[in-house]
């Protein structure tokens, strides 16, 4: 008979969903803001996905996207199954969104017109050096 004595089994703590970035607490839900009197863009944020989708005469037009969901079978999504980016910077601004396309949402959490909502700076201006254009995005019920 033989006996193994002194080893024990160590299992593994983590798990996968410690892996998956997550979104802050506070920006989690929809957001909407009028581009113009016919355009509206929403922003849903999710604990683990950021997806940003514009409307047009209250119809959902081309060109929606998701970042963080896991990867999905016949999906449109240009994004679909790439990693979702987070980090928040020393003036209170997070930037989330795809970080290897450039698709990177400068987004901080204010009151505006005494409502709550997601002020967006226009990352796209910022790189060509123009005065960026800024959204409020306001939540929606």
């Amino acid at each position: 008979m033989l006996a193994v004595a002194g080893t024990t089994a160590v299992l593994p703590t983590a798990s996968a969903s410690a892996k998956r970035t997550v979104t802050p607490a506070n920006f989690r839900g929809t957001w909407q803001a009028r581009i113009s009197k016919k355009e509206v863009q929403k922003v849903k944020i999710t604990k683990y996905s950021f997806s940003v989708s514009q409307y047009k005469n209250g119809k959902k037009e081309e060109g929606s996207w998701t970042v963080g969901n896991k990867k999905r079978k016949h999906s449109k999504n240009p994004f679909n199954g790439v990693p979702l980016y987070v980090h928040k910077d020393k003036k209170g601004y997070t930037f989330i969104g795809v970080k290897r396309r450039g698709q990177l949402w400068h987004l901080k959490r204010v009151t505006h017109k005494k409502k709550v909502s997601l002020r967006d700076d226009g990352w796209e201006y910022k790189s060509f050096g123009e005065k960026p254009i800024v959204h409020y995005y306001y939540r929606v019920k």
